[in-house]
């Protein structure tokens, strides 16, 4: 009993030789954290409802579960490794499909990040630079978002996180063991979000050959043995998906050839950093460069909608080398509130540290993070292909690490040594006038904040100035004030991201374009489509769980028949499916994943996506719809009128789904529209393929 008293304050308090206020300290972050990921969570709903839809369908179907299918009749996968989907959806089996066990994943995710950011800088730098790096990743407004969304790179954040701590394990022992651990985070990471995991690689492999201490060639060993094991876990799912044979697994979205390979090295790979002429999704931006071209024979052609203009197409843009990108009115309110002071910081570390030993695990650690700043950086900033803003949560755990570090060397340098210690009020004041440059892009916002933060970083700066102008024996008497003068510029500095972290407590989080801010304004959520199920409902049909966990009718499914345009499934046409279901695989098909993704949501039930995520997928072949037809699979298709959509790079072949519908349109019997409430004059045709009076 004794020595659980004792254990149970030293959990909060921390070890004897620690300050007081060290583990209460890291406690508030951690709560602070939890509380920004979780706080109204249900506000969000479904978020992104492509992912939602496989996580539904992955609960429902073990066989969907491994390969990642968008439904649980498996036609075809989402565009993205499954691991993170695989989390969600055992929650969802675990807890009931609703928002939390949707989104709690991620919440968590951004909580362990946080503290796994917070051990690693403390044990190489001390408890001041460990808690500041901690409060800079909570309130990072991309952090606390993607800790609220269900896409996959709040697991991609917390595994290179993990990948970072195991290999400064690795560095600190020179054994191998901790090695492979970094490569199993970081195939880990490969299994959600490909390639964007290989950004670490080689800032570990390259820290560790400089720093690590075994000689070279068992440090060449190591690698080597590394590498076997990242190549094992990287491939593992890939490979097995490929050798599978096609029938027997659902088709990979995103592909040209069925293949999780030419995901990988396409769409999912080096198009992303080289451009592709694939589609762009819906919202990736562009300037109206994507549009939607072609009709399906024997209907008139959709016009097509370009996509909606305004500073908000950047955040989900399409690549383009840039170097202003991460710095941009759109991007930098996301991630880069401390952009000036992690660059300063940056220089003291090297000033301060410079001269240790090429072993000394300090710099070892800040090399890790710095490095993998620095390479994720450029390669965003150069990226040719399609790119969002949300993407730079990549870029937080590795900016907060090098913020807190250089926060504890400037502090040194400010204490013991002569002119470099004007860095820190040099860090302050540009930090604040940055912040204020940042919030006053949107002036509506806020108002106040900027001009306060102005003045105090002023205050700030001259209060910790003046004594260190002094002479060092005089200067050493106001270390004390010179350490609050900093405090209070910190706290002052960190308000402007504070401010758009408490953003996504109040407004949903866009499911298209996930970001903080403002309503509107540069950085801020301004889309919506694709992000909540519709509210119609009407009496009499069967109910599912809300977001919220609450009960609701079926109601309307947005979808997009283009960029720029959305259209409605109504509630009547739902109805009519469900009524009309009677043991065929597929509810119904429709052109497109993003129209499939509603309505699996509303129903529950699976939706044949044609074409995938944008209708431009090679599947399926004119031969395979007919044997779903055949063999009972399939009755119902519901078409848009047109499926062809062109691309920046140009026009995206679409004859496999063009061909597809035009043998839907000789085949089978149109509904006539009364039947289902639809509008006899519209462009969308709903199709019976098991009619007896259909087509032969």
């Amino acid at each position: 009993m004794t020595t659980e008293r004792r254990l149970l304050p030293r959990l909060f308090l921390g070890p004897r030789d620690d300050p007081g206020w060290a583990r209460p300290a890291l406690w508030a972050v951690l709560a602070l954290s939890a509380f920004l990921g979780t706080w109204s969570l249900s506000i969000n709903e479904w978020a992104n409802t492509y992912y939602s839809a496989a996580v539904l369908g992955m609960s429902q179907s073990w066989h969907a579960f491994f390969f990642g299918a968008l439904d649980a009749g498996s036609f075809i996968t989402v565009d993205k490794p499954p691991l993170a989907l695989w989390i969600q959806a055992l929650s969802a089996r675990a807890f009931g499909f609703n928002t939390w066990s949707l989104l709690l994943p991620q919440a968590l995710a951004g909580v362990l990040t946080v503290w796994i950011v917070h051990h690693v800088v403390r044990r190489s730098c001390g408890h001041v630079a460990a808690t500041v790096a901690a409060v800079a990743l909570a309130l990072t407004p991309i952090a606390v978002v993607m800790s609220r969304h269900n896409n996959p790179d709040a697991l991609l954040a917390l595994l290179l996180a993990v990948a970072l701590w195991a290999a400064s394990n690795a560095i600190r022992s020179g054994k191998l063991l901790p090695l492979v651990w970094s490569a199993v985070a970081v195939g880990s990471a490969f299994n959600t979000k490909m390639l964007q995991a290989g950004f670490v690689v080689p800032v570990i492999a390259a820290v560790y050959l400089l720093a690590a201490p075994p000689r070279w060639p068992r440090k060449l060993l190591n690698l080597g043995a590394a590498a076997g094991v990242l190549a094992v876990v990287s491939l593992s799912w890939l490979t097995i998906v490929d050798l599978a044979a096609p029938g027997s697994r659902p088709y990979v979205g995103g592909s040209t050839d069925n293949t999780v390979w030419n995901l990988l090295v396409g769409y999912n790979g080096f198009g992303r950093i080289e451009g592709q002429d694939r589609i762009m999704s819906p919202g990736m931006g562009g300037g109206g460069g994507m549009h939607v071209s072609g009709a399906m024979p024997g209907l008139a052609a959709t016009p097509g909608g370009g996509m909606p203009e305004g500073p908000g197409l950047m955040i989900g843009g399409p690549g383009g080398e840039n170097w202003s990108r991460l710095v941009s009115s759109d991007v930098a309110p996301q991630i880069g509130w401390l952009y000036p002071l992690a660059l300063f910081g940056a220089v003291a570390v090297i000033v301060d540290l410079w001269r240790r030993p090429r072993r000394d695990v300090q710099r070892a650690d800040f090399l890790l993070w710095a490095g993998t700043l620095a390479v994720t950086a450029v390669v965003f900033t150069f990226a040719s292909g399609i790119w969002h803003a949300y993407y730079t949560v990549a870029l937080a755990a590795p900016l907060a690490a090098v913020v807190g570090m250089g926060v504890a060397s400037m502090m040194r340098l400010a204490r013991d040594s002569g002119w470099w210690g004007l860095l820190l009020p040099t860090a302050i004041v540009t930090t604040g006038f940055w912040s204020a440059h940042l919030l006053g892009q949107n002036s509506d916002f806020v108002p106040w904040l900027a001009p306060l933060v102005v003045v105090e970083t002023v205050l700030a700066t001259i209060a910790m100035t003046i004594p260190l102008l002094l002479p060092p024996v005089r200067r050493h008497r106001h270390r004390r004030s010179i350490a609050v003068a900093a405090l209070f510029g910190l706290v002052t500095v960190l308000a402007g991201p504070t401010a758009y972290a408490l953003t996504p407590l109040s407004t949903p989080v866009a499911a298209t374009f996930p970001s903080a801010g403002p309503s509107g304004g540069p950085g801020g959520p301004r889309d919506r489509f694709g992000g909540h199920p519709g509210n119609g409902g009407f009496a009499g049909m069967p109910t599912r769980m809300r977001g919220d966990g609450q009960p609701r009718f079926a109601g309307q499914a947005e979808m997009r028949e283009g960029p720029g345009r959305a259209e409605k499934v109504s509630a009547e046409l739902t109805r009519y499916l469900v009524e009309h279901h009677r043991d065929e695989t597929w509810l119904v098909a429709v052109v497109g994943s993003m129209v499939a993704a509603p309505i699996i949501l509303d129903t529950g039930q699976p939706v044949m996506a044609v074409g995938g995520y944008n209708g431009n997928d090679p599947t399926p072949t004119v031969g395979e719809l007919e044997e779903y037809v055949r063999s009972g699979a399939l009755r119902y298709v519901w078409t848009s009128g047109s499926s062809g959509v062109q691309a920046m790079g140009g026009e995206v072949d679409t004859k496999v789904v063009d061909d597809s519908m035009a043998w839907v349109a000789s085949h089978c019997t149109v509904v006539a529209p009364a039947e289902y409430g639809g509008d006899a004059d519209a462009k969308t045709h709903l199709y019976d393929c098991q009619s007896p009076t259909r087509a032969s």
